[in-house]
């Protein structure tokens, strides 16, 4: 994890601070899914059908969105879970903590003037919670997106179980991705000659979706949970397509 001190930040473009705030407290939330998994006592309660929720969920979400709120009071974060934050949640990202990597990045001359009331900040603490409780943490990511006019224009996809600590992939439109070993688009026909590789949904399969699959004809089809997983698996050349 590549932390400075805030004195680097003094300075930068409103949506690089932003960014660079993101991906600390996806870190910090992966720590927290992490431990939460660790200590066994995952507190499950279901909020409808299919649809579970963990403590790891709520302490995740709490983590992100007091942390963001602390540093921009006048952004709209708008979380999965139905709750508040809680005192304790303000300190666990220091204030001074930054990511270097974010911060050394020239931000692009569309969002230079950005503002945090023009901006909305979505957060999946936890995509995969289906998964996690039934044993597939390494399907699980933390979800970060930052919209600007109703336009997703940067985020954080966070992978807990990624290695020994995680691993966190983030991009800006203008910038890139950064934090992944992305594949060429290349020729989509040469790509395709071995066959079509696609990964679908592990727990949320419909009648829809499997006879899409099916007219497709792939070569390989492979279940996993996440939608940041998956699309993980996509730019990354794992497989060519997925469903979200």
């Amino acid at each position: 994890e590549h932390v400075v001190f805030i004195s680097m930040s003094v300075g930068a473009p409103f949506m690089l601070r932003l960014l660079s705030a993101s991906v600390c407290a996806a870190n910090r939330a992966g720590c927290i899914i992490r431990d939460v998994l660790k200590s066994g006592h995952l507190g499950v309660v279901q909020k409808g059908v299919n649809d579970p929720q963990t403590e790891a969920d709520r302490r995740a979400q709490r983590c992100i969105v007091a942390t963001l709120q602390r540093r921009f009071p006048n952004i709209n974060v708008i979380g999965e879970e139905d709750i508040l934050v809680q005192d304790e949640d303000y300190a666990l990202v220091k204030p001074e903590e930054e990511n270097v990597d974010v911060l050394k990045e020239k931000c692009p001359s569309d969002y230079l003037n950005v503002r945090e009331k023009d901006v909305i900040v979505w957060v999946d603490p936890l995509d995969g919670t289906k998964e996690f409780t039934e044993g597939f943490p390494e399907h699980v990511t933390v979800l970060i997106g930052i919209s600007l006019g109703g336009k997703a224009v940067s985020g954080v996809v966070h992978q807990p179980f990624y290695g020994p600590v995680g691993r966190s992939v983030w991009g800006m439109l203008g910038l890139g991705v950064r934090g992944a070993t992305c594949i060429p688009a290349g020729d989509a026909h040469e790509k395709l000659k071995e066959g079509l590789k696609i990964v679908v949904t592990r727990s949320h399969m419909t009648q829809l979706v499997q006879d899409t699959v099916d007219s497709l004809k792939p070569a390989e089809n492979i279940r996993v949970g996440g939608s940041g997983n998956k699309i993980l698996m996509v730019l990354e050349g794992v497989k060519n397509c997925c469903d979200t």
